[in-house]
């Protein structure tokens, strides 16, 4: 079943324009966020999706599906398909072109119209476009799955494994760092010590609530030792291989289960 917006109604339809917003739609749409945040789930802003004083029709057109997404691998894959005509530079860090999905895919991305989206609950579905932070962008869950999936695919099954909607430490943390997130060296080798393909799980142990109180090899730790690392090593062109070797003995107990060690 697809869905059209009009105006704040909805008609079946076979495929909807993509827009981006416009500044005053993103003013809209973080206070209807901040509204759903504090009151619990209430419909969209009328005309939020289509006013023209709102948003703009993408060009070339675009046509997207108000549709679930399984998983981060659902979701990437499909946003790749349907944006590729538009060009990279036209999509990559987009504000207004991803806020707009957000918006979009809201209600789809929560089925049980929960009102909570974790910590940063406009972040979730809205980028500021003043915002020059990309620790705060890295929390929109589209434009990271699309992210994700374009950059490594299958490399980083773990990741693309987990809920689109969902936003875990062990993602957040590969993905806040624009160096560890861009190396494909990193990304496997973190894949290879800390997610268990038999269970699909992460292994125990892996995470921690702050650096101060992460376990020994964990992923925090990895981290930090990979920043100390680079003084002397260029880990972020090195291959997991290469990386694994040079993790000290804390390490082991995950060392022993990667297929790179």
């Amino acid at each position: 079943m697809r869905i059209l917006w009009k105006g704040d109604e909805m008609a079946l339809s076979e495929q909807v324009a993509l827009h981006e917003f416009k500044p005053d739609g993103i003013q809209l749409a973080q206070r209807y966020l901040q509204s759903i945040r504090n009151s619990g789930w209430m419909p969209l802003p009328a005309g939020l999706l289509t006013d023209p004083d709102y948003v703009a029709p993408m060009t070339p057109a675009v046509y997207v599906e108000a549709r679930p997404f399984a998983n981060r691998r659902e979701a990437g894959q499909y946003l790749e398909e349907q944006l590729a005509s538009l060009g990279s530079e036209r999509v990559a860090g987009n504000s207004y072109l991803w806020s707009w999905l957000g918006i979009f895919y809201l209600e789809s991305m929560n089925q049980d119209r929960t009102s909570r989206q974790g910590e940063y609950p406009e972040l979730a579905y809205l980028i500021d476009p003043q915002s020059h932070d990309s620790r705060d962008r890295s929390h929109h869950r589209l434009m990271m799955a699309y992210d994700i999936w374009t950059q490594w695919g299958e490399k980083a099954w773990y990741l693309l494994d987990e809920p689109a909607s969902s936003m875990g430490q062990f993602a957040l943390r590969v993905v806040q760092s624009p160096e560890i997130f861009r190396s494909e060296g990193i990304v496997t080798l973190a894949h290879e010590l800390y997610a268990d393909k038999a269970t699909g799980r992460l292994r125990p142990r892996t995470l921690g609530t702050s650096q101060a109180t992460a376990p020994p090899g964990s992923l925090p730790r990895l981290i930090a030792v990979l920043n100390q690392l680079s003084m002397t090593y260029d880990v972020y062109g090195m291959t997991p291989e290469q990386l694994a070797p040079l993790l000290p003995q804390e390490f082991d107990a995950f060392r022993s289960s990667a297929s790179v060690a």
